[in-house]
């Protein structure tokens, strides 16, 4: 077990014990070296006996299994580290109350409007998982597992037993999952789980976030209006349907049951009715039925040419606003963005100029900033994601983070690897995978091929800091180094000129930065780089750097971005001659030398 002090990995400070259930604990440590906070959860394999190594196996199959997803309700692995008595995983600490503590706290169940909200935000994470190839099916949903942070966004944890989903599996092979929550299908062995398993265990957290039970009452799962008439009749049929024991009978994805949870209104039988008295008045006035087609079409297009007078009438005020703000809150910009945002969520140019003007207008992109930005596509993810923008607003989400991203610490790269690299390549991640989505698709996507190039490019260079501690524990390390010096390499190739001036500067500081590290370039020599490829990508970061000098004056960042990698030449140079002395050239060639 840990001790509140220690200092795992010569990095990782325990500060206290977080929580602790079944055969693992959770830390919350900070990390000495970037002074950032995460969670570290351990298994001991030597005091759980023969099980102990079993949990374990699953804990690092949980981490493993993490590190392949990309999503904002997702936590993040960023360090494995093992021995023969313990395993301990370091992932993002997430703040804010589970649901479990926040039903305790209260004392009583949860508005319904908020149910909503959080059930909405967890079937779309739940579909994220569900649509993945192969599909990851979660099967331990409950309140416990789902964190609230004060922005009112959740946070699933504990992927100890979620696991891939194959057709070619008969059935599941162990009894899986939280009595009360877990579906009936998980209760038998022999069973196959899939989807509709999760389906069912988050009606039954809805359920008991709106009543406030537990499955421990004998009442538990009763129709929602008889424990509270207060509640409405659409979530108590959302939460019937999801909870039926023949998983054909239930929502057959969360796509499906978030639709009807934003609906909710429309699903009473009062509402129905309407609609069929309705149907029968139009049944009897068939014969004005052009009359009536005309002005529906007129009213309705009179109301889309209202949303869109609106939304456009507050873009222009957004454009129009000062987006300075005062002492780290919201900019009149901003708040007129929102507004616009509000309008309309599906059209992409609000948020365009939310990220593309009002967050950089004084060219720091604060850490209040990025919070705020992160809880409104959050909310708003699936509104825009459909959008033939949406992949080039992710990429210029990550331009955000990646050039004007508060940066901490000793050195360009250093900085990068602190702060803003790993929120960036989460960014570019989306980015890629929303261009290759609809490319498969042969929908229409902003975001142009070299952009998608250099977006897979950044996200490497994000991971690289990550990744190398774990490579080195691995003695992997030469392929790390290896993958990022081709990302360095082809992100600059991908370099052009349309792209903002500041964008390029800053990856050339990044080379230069690489460079100029003997630690960095022994890793690089390890890989198979050779002399002359080092020297080929400085001259050619210098060189763009040198061009961009006039144009660069007009920015105080990009100023000091130009002159730190003119004037590092030399010192770059110099550890280049102590590293490689007379090493040749890389046996692949030298790339990158010149910029495009």
């Amino acid at each position: 077990m840990a001790a509140i002090g220690e200092l795992i990995d010569g990095k990782y400070e325990i500060l206290s014990l977080v929580g602790e259930g079944g055969m693992s604990r959770v830390y919350l440590a900070r990390d000495r070296r970037l002074n950032k906070l995460w969670a570290v959860k351990e298994v001991n394999r030597a005091a759980d006996g023969p099980g102990g190594e079993v949990v374990s196996q699953s804990l690092v199959a949980e981490a493993n299994l993490l590190k392949r997803l990309d999503h904002p309700m997702l936590p993040r692995i960023v360090d494995i580290v093992e021995d023969n008595r313990t395993v301990l995983i370091v992932m993002d600490y997430v703040e804010g109350k589970s649901l479990r503590r926040v039903l305790r706290e209260t004392g009583r169940p949860m508005e319904e409007r908020a149910v909503i909200d959080v059930g909405a935000q967890l079937c779309d994470v739940l579909e994220y998982l569900h649509t993945r190839n192969p599909p990851i099916v979660y099967r331990d949903m409950k309140p416990g597992n789902v964190m609230l942070r004060e922005d009112g966004a959740v946070k699933l944890i504990d992927f100890g037993i979620a696991r891939e989903y194959k057709e070619s599996a008969l059935a599941d092979t162990s009894i899986l999952g939280t009595r009360g929550y877990a579906a009936p299908e998980q209760l038998a062995r022999g069973a196959q789980t899939d989807a509709r398993s999760d389906i069912y265990s988050l009606g039954v957290t809805l359920y008991a976030l709106a009543t406030g039970r537990s499955p421990a009452d004998e009442a538990f799962l009763r129709p929602l209006r008889e424990v509270d008439p207060r509640l409405s009749e659409g979530l108590e049929l959302i939460v019937a349907k999801a909870t039926r024991a023949n998983p054909g009978e239930r929502y057959q994805s969360c796509a499906q049951m978030r639709h009807d949870l934003l609906n909710h209104e429309k699903l009473t039988e009062g509402y129905r009715r309407g609609l069929r008295r309705r149907l029968r008045r139009f049944n009897l006035l068939r014969g004005l039925a052009a009359a009536l087609g005309a002005a529906a079409v007129a009213c309705l297009a009179s109301s889309f040419a209202l949303k869109r007078a609106t939304y456009e009438a507050r873009l222009a005020d957004a454009r129009a606003a000062s987006a300075v703000s005062e002492a780290g809150g919201e900019s009149e910009a901003e708040r007129r963005c929102l507004l616009a945002i509000d309008a309309d969520p599906a059209r992409p140019e609000a948020y365009a100029e939310l990220v593309g003007n009002v967050y950089k207008a004084d060219q720091r992109f604060s850490m209040e900033e990025a919070a705020r930005l992160q809880a409104l596509m959050d909310r708003r993810r699936v509104s825009i994601r459909r959008s033939p923008a949406y992949a080039k607003l992710c990429y210029d989400v990550g331009i955000l983070y990646y050039v004007y991203f508060e940066q901490t610490g000793e050195g360009e790269a250093r900085a990068y690897a602190a702060s803003a690299g790993a929120q960036a390549a989460q960014w570019f991640r989306l980015a890629a995978d929303a261009y290759d989505e609809r490319a498969a698709t042969g929908a229409a996507c902003t975001l142009t091929p070299s952009e998608r190039r250099a977006a897979e490019a950044y996200v490497v260079i994000g991971e690289f800091y990550r990744r190398l501690s774990q490579a080195t524990l691995e003695g992997n390390e030469g392929l790390a180094y290896e993958e990022y010096w081709d990302s360095l390499e082809g992100a600059f190739r991908c370099l052009s000129d349309d792209d903002p001036a500041i964008v390029r500067l800053r990856l050339c500081a990044l080379i230069q930065g690489a460079v100029s590290s003997p630690t960095y370039l022994g890793g690089f020599r390890r890989a198979g780089v050779g002399r002359e490829a080092a020297e080929a990508l400085l001259k050619g970061a210098v060189g763009t750097a040198r061009s961009l000098a006039e144009e660069a004056a007009s920015s105080e960042t990009a100023c000091v971005l130009c002159d730190s990698v003119v004037s590092g030449e030399g010192s770059a140079m110099a550890a280049i001659e102590a590293v490689y002395g007379g090493a040749g050239a890389r046996a692949r060639g030298a790339q990158g030398g010149e910029a495009p």
